[in-house]
Order: C-alpha cells, then sequence, then structure tokens
C-alpha cells in the first residue's frame, strides 16, 4: 500500500508540511517521487514516522532522532521497549499530578475537610497512631503516606462509598462460606477484594497474602471481621491464602 503526502499527515496527526520538513532534513524519506513530483511513501514509512512522534513526545530534538534513527545498530524493537518504559514513568507522574489536582478540586469544593481519623474510624486516637506506626514498620512511611493521600482524594461521600462495596465483598464472602473457601462464588469474591484492595494501595501479591494472613492472626482485624461469623477471619485467611496459590 501506498500513501500520498497527505494521507499519510491524516493517518499520523501531522502535517503535510511537518512530512516535507522531514524529507528536507533527510529523517523521513518519501519511498519515491511521481513524475509531478509528489511524494509516495510506502508502508516502510509507518513505523519510522511512529518511532518519530514517540520520540518528539519524550522531548527529543529532530536532530537527536536523526542521530539515534541513522545509527547503524538502531533496533526498533529496543526502542519500542524504550518508549515504553519511559511512557510508563511519565503515566506514574501523570497519575501523581492527577491525584494533586483532585485533592485540589476537592478542597476548593468544600469536599476535602476530611480529617485522617475518618480514615480509621470506630478507633480511639492512640489506636490510629499505633496502627500508623505499625505500617510504618512493616511497610515503609511511603506507603503509609500513599495510602493515606489516596483516602483523602476520595472526600467523605468516597471513601463511604468504597467501604461499603468492601462491606458488600465481605458479606458476600460470609455469605457463601458453605461452599467451602476454595469455591468459585467464594473466590470469585476474594477476587474482587483484590481489585479493590487498589483503592488504598498498590499491593505486591506477597502484601496481599500477609495482609490476608493478618486478617485472622491480629487480634483486631479478627475481632472486627467477626461480625461476619466467628470463624470468619480464619475462613477468610484460607480463602486469600487459596486465591494466592491459584493467581500470585
Amino acid at each position: 500500500m501506498t500513501y500520498t503526502v497527505r494521507q499519510l499527515a491524516q493517518l499520523a496527526g501531522v502535517t503535510v508540511r511537518t512530512l516535507h520538513y522531514y524529507d528536507q532534513i533527510g529523517l523521513l524519506k518519501p519511498g519515491r517521487l511521481t513524475d509531478n513530483g509528489y511524494r509516495v511513501y510506502t508502508e516502510k514509512a509507518v513505523l519510522p514516522l511512529q518511532q518519530i512522534m514517540f520520540y518528539r513526545e519524550l522531548g527529543f530534538s529532530l536532530e537527536e532522532i536523526r542521530d539515534i534513527m541513522g545509527r547503524p545498530d538502531y533496533d526498533v524493537l529496543r526502542a519500542l521497549r524504550g518508549h515504553r518504559e519511559l511512557l510508563l514513568k511519565r503515566a506514574e507522574r501523570i497519575s501523581e499530578l492527577l491525584a494533586t489536582v483532585d485533592r485540589t478540586i476537592g478542597q476548593l469544593k468544600g469536599d476535602g475537610n476530611m480529617d485522617i481519623k475518618d480514615y480509621y474510624q470506630g478507633f480511639d486516637e492512640k489506636q490510629i497512631e499505633a496502627y500508623r506506626d505499625e505500617v510504618r514498620q512493616r511497610w515503609g512511611e511511603e506507603t503509609l503516606k500513599d495510602s493515606e493521600a489516596r483516602v483523602m482524594s476520595m472526600g467523605k461521600d468516597g471513601l463511604a462509598a468504597v467501604q461499603a462495596e468492601g462491606a458488600a465483598i465481605f458479606q458476600a464472602i460470609a455469605d457463601n462460606s458453605a461452599k467451602g473457601h476454595d469455591s468459585p462464588e467464594v473466590q470469585e469474591q476474594i477476587a474482587k477484594w483484590r481489585k479493590w484492595l487498589e483503592h488504598f494501595y498498590s499491593y505486591s501479591d506477597e502484601a496481599v497474602l500477609g495482609l490476608g494472613q493478618m486478617y485472622s492472626q491480629d487480634p483486631r482485624f479478627a475481632e472486627s471481621f467477626r461480625k461476619y461469623g466467628e470463624g470468619f477471619p480464619h475462613f477468610l485467611t484460607k480463602a486469600i491464602e487459596q486465591f494466592c496459590i491459584d493467581h500470585c
């Protein structure tokens, strides 16, 4: 398949003038010229143009791009992997900025009047600080800050909705407990719980397993979960351990 300069420009979302300039500086040459002097591009131009656009998005100058892509050892697959790594880092930075924007919007709308105590409903101040210290010791200060920042950005209504979602998941696990901790019904709810955790932090598989075991081993967690049944904390831990065996 061949493309006129206008067709390729529309396909890539750039201007015809841009492609003309790329040709002039030797960055992207057309496959051939017609008898009338019009540029004609083949499919071989599509991938190099994509590479140029990636490099431009990442802040490289045209001169730098020409030098990189003109090297004898230039490898497209390796370049794509590099683009992916850089774009992931940019995405992380953008996510952080979006979270900041959301928190600022919440403050300006009057939704940002949460206190950290709202995150730990049912605990007194000493218990709250003891729990936060434990999180610091287990997973570090950055984990605590990230988790609390996510909660604060939800606002009170958002946090209430997330808490209600979690309660519904645990209730569904309890309702299906007679079918066994490894039953499809229970494991389906554990999968939902695993996804629900991401509201609070990006847990590793190891951390998920550790948290599941804490649900029965830590007296505070166990007491909280007994509202779903006396043996529920132990059942929940077994169900999470099974999930980790199957999926982690």
